[in-house]
């Protein structure tokens, strides 16, 4: 089936800080999956406009189990990315497609390669590959546009 391409495009990716920490355990047996679904994960972005250059910039922060007193064994993990998009003619857009393509998909696609980057990361570390959880995203709009009020 031949693609049809998105009028998203992603300009450029950045990843602008990165922390990968290992704690050890005490415990001699450890359920690495069990383990990896009780970690926390925070996520914040900022999205700006740039009307000039017809483009969007989201920088998004992911934080995988980074609470300072309550961490647990394993993965500590904080990335940073930055990304540039452009729709194409967005004249020619609806505008719920584009307020779609806008937030939704860009903070999706932010989210995907920053998974991508911490399992990498952790692919090489003693308990494997931590592969971020699926994300809500729809929440996570709502929660930003909550904190803004």
């Amino acid at each position: 089936m031949k693609a049809k391409f998105s009028p998203l495009q992603l300009l450029d990716f950045k990843l602008l800080e990165s922390h990968f920490e290992f704690l050890v355990t005490e415990e001699s047996e450890i359920d690495i999956k069990e383990l990896f679904q009780s970690y926390s994960v925070d996520i914040d972005f900022g999205i700006r406009n740039n009307e000039e250059a017809q483009e969007i910039q989201l920088f998004t922060m992911i934080q995988v189990n980074s609470g300072e007193e309550d961490s647990l064994p394993g993965y500590k993990i904080m990335v940073e990315g930055g990304g540039t998009f452009r729709i194409q003619n967005p004249e020619a857009l609806e505008e719920n497609l584009k307020n779609n393509l806008t937030q939704f998909s860009t903070l999706n696609m932010m989210i995907n390669n920053l998974r991508n980057i911490i399992y990498q990361i952790t692919n090489l570390g003693p308990m494997g590959g931590y592969l971020l959880p699926p994300i809500d995203i729809t929440q996570l709009l709502r929660d930003k546009a909550e904190r803004k009020k």
